[in-house]
């Protein structure tokens, strides 16, 4: 496969569920093409996997029980959204061989790796005695990450060690997107984007602190507690730089230069923490565009077609049409796969 593959259907990717059910059953060259991620993908024997999705709003959770495949991305590859995220991953079983960016290692199970986007890659999931790879993957906003005082880039093509605690935290998002958790039951529904995203930035931390203590500062602390403001108050149209400084008691240009620090933008977080649920409403429910304007944290539904155009090239209407016909696509194409989210991963 010398080339991009040409999609018949949606990425599967691309088309992520509620999580739950017993995965999308995948088979044969056609199947293996819509698993292609911002990648081109080759399978090293007779393919056969299933796979599992879930979208918690800002991080997507994508299971993958699988024969062995290779995924590879080159320095020719066009640009893409996808180069927005981290992929990182645990191997639950089989293997994965790893290269990016000049690191080459191995990763077994139990142990985690990372994989930048952006950049070429080239990933060899084999079984070896296993009867499958099982590697569970989040896909996280390097910009949200970096607002943290991680550096997501540096992880590309690493592989570390886990604690049982980190472990542990990483499968609750297997759980979930293969049903075998409810949020619902227990009672977080509300916060499970928040406890998925931290689950990430706890398995990156640890690598960052294999090597050695690292000490905190106080604009690291001061981003990591605004991001915490903001993910609780962006549905609220008085959420703004302005608002988050004051109820941190800090001013504005502290809060400002905490972020600038690492390329970062209060107001820009605060704008695609909201184009983001708004993003996932639009393909998600049936609901007016005003009703999403209004719990998304805009002012207007005008508001919102303007941010979401100058975002997402498209108005949000178009946006949902697209959407819908993607899933419909992919519905047809195999079993129902009814729930879908944004484009930007």
């Amino acid at each position: 496969m010398g080339e991009h593959p040409h999609r018949e259907f949606a990425c599967l990717l691309d088309t992520a569920g509620r999580g739950g059910g017993g995965g999308i059953a995948l088979r044969g060259p056609r199947d293996l093409n819509r698993l292609a991620f911002g990648c081109r993908v080759r399978a090293d024997e007779d393919f056969s996997a299933t796979l599992w999705t879930l979208s918690t709003g800002s991080v997507l959770v994508a299971r993958l029980r699988t024969s062995g495949i290779t995924a590879e991305r080159d320095g020719g590859a066009a640009r893409d959204h996808y180069g927005q995220y981290l992929q990182l991953s645990l191997v639950i079983d089989g293997r994965v061989a790893l290269a990016q960016g000049g690191a080459r290692s191995v990763a077994a199970s139990g142990q985690a790796f990372a994989v930048c986007l952006d950049s070429p890659f080239r990933s060899v999931l084999s079984r070896g005695e296993a009867c499958a790879v099982d590697v569970l993957h989040l896909y996280v906003s390097m910009g949200a990450l970096t607002a943290w005082g991680l550096e997501p880039a540096a992880a590309g093509g690493q592989v570390w060690a886990l604690s049982g605690a980190a472990v542990s935290a990483l499968l609750f998002a297997r759980d979930l997107a293969c049903g075998a958790t409810s949020p619902a039951h227990l009672g977080i529904a509300a916060r499970i984007d928040e406890i998925v995203f931290r689950s990430a930035v706890v398995a990156l931390l640890e690598r960052d602190l294999a090597g050695a203590a690292i000490e905190i500062s106080t604009e690291d602390m001061l981003r990591r507690r605004a991001i915490d403001v903001i993910d609780r108050g962006f549905t609220d149209p008085a959420t703004n730089p302005d608002a988050v400084a004051r109820r941190l008691h800090v001013s504005r240009r502290t809060l400002f230069r905490a972020f600038e620090l690492q390329g970062l933008s209060v107001a820009g977080l605060i704008r695609t923490r909201r184009l983001v649920a708004a993003a996932t409403a639009l393909s998600e429910s049936s609901r007016s565009i005003r009703e999403i304007a209004e719990t998304c944290g805009f002012r207007t539904a005008d508001q919102l077609s303007r941010a979401f155009r100058a975002e997402y090239g498209v108005p949000p209407a178009a946006y949902r049409t697209a959407r819908r016909a993607d899933t419909l696509t992919a519905r047809c194409a195999r079993q129902p796969f009814v729930h879908t989210t944004r484009t930007a991963f």
